[in-house]
This record gives C-alpha cells, structure tokens and sequence, in this order.
C-alpha cells in the first residue's frame, strides 16, 4: 500500500502566510509503502433525524463505496492535537484474502456510539 500524506497550515492563517508554508518541504507531499493486516472502513455518518413514518432510517451504503478510500484519488482529513494532514491511500497489490475491519463504534465525551448502517456486499 502507498500511503501519501500532505502537511495542511491552521486554518486561521492568512492566504499569504499560507500560500508561504505551503512552499516548506514540511508541507509537501510524501509517499510511504507499507504493508498491511487488514483494512479500516469508515462509515459515513448515520442520520440525526427520523423518517416521515417517525422511525429512525437505517442506511444502506455499498462495500464499493466505503472501499473508494483506497483507490489513491480520494482525500481524507485526519486531525491530531497540533496539526492536520491529508491523506490518500492506494492498493498496489493485493493478498490472497482481504480482512476488513469496520469502524461501526465513536468515542463521545459522554458514551460510545454505534453506527447502525448496513453495509451491502456484492454476492457476484
């Protein structure tokens, strides 16, 4: 797998001072290739509101659609205490079988969630 990761500035930043960090060799884009057990899927959020019916919409989201994380074109922003990056991840070949690990569970202040969305697998 290669990973690319991309350094982003503070939002807070005026356009110049950005447009400046942006040309540091920290804010360029790097490539790693790793080697991996298995796959993390995020799901896209659940919805906070309830049908016309008054019950909660369990969403459907296809496997190809939350697998589109690995395809070396999709971005995603991932955020740690001081600083934010962009990455991107592409298969360059794949093992026998793949393991795929769903991330159904989110930490909130106060509990855990469980993200009830069903995800649908191409039987063909």
């Amino acid at each position: 797998m290669r990973i690319f990761t991309k350094k982003l500035p503070h939002p807070d930043l005026p356009a110049e001072e950005k447009a400046q960090l942006l040309q540091n060799a920290e804010y360029q884009e790097m490539m790693v290739e790793s080697t991996f057990m298995y796959l993390t899927l995020d799901l896209p959020t659940a919805p906070l509101y309830k049908d016309e019916k008054e019950q909660l919409i369990i969403p459907q989201v296809p496997l190809f659609s939350i697998l589109a994380k690995f395809n070396g074109v999709t971005e995603k922003e991932y955020k740690t205490y001081k600083e934010n990056f962009l990455k991107r991840f592409q298969l360059t070949k794949l093992p026998p079988y793949l393991i795929f690990c769903i991330k159904r569970f989110t930490k909130n202040n106060f509990f855990v969630e469980k993200n009830p969305t069903i995800v649908n697998f191409p039987i063909t």
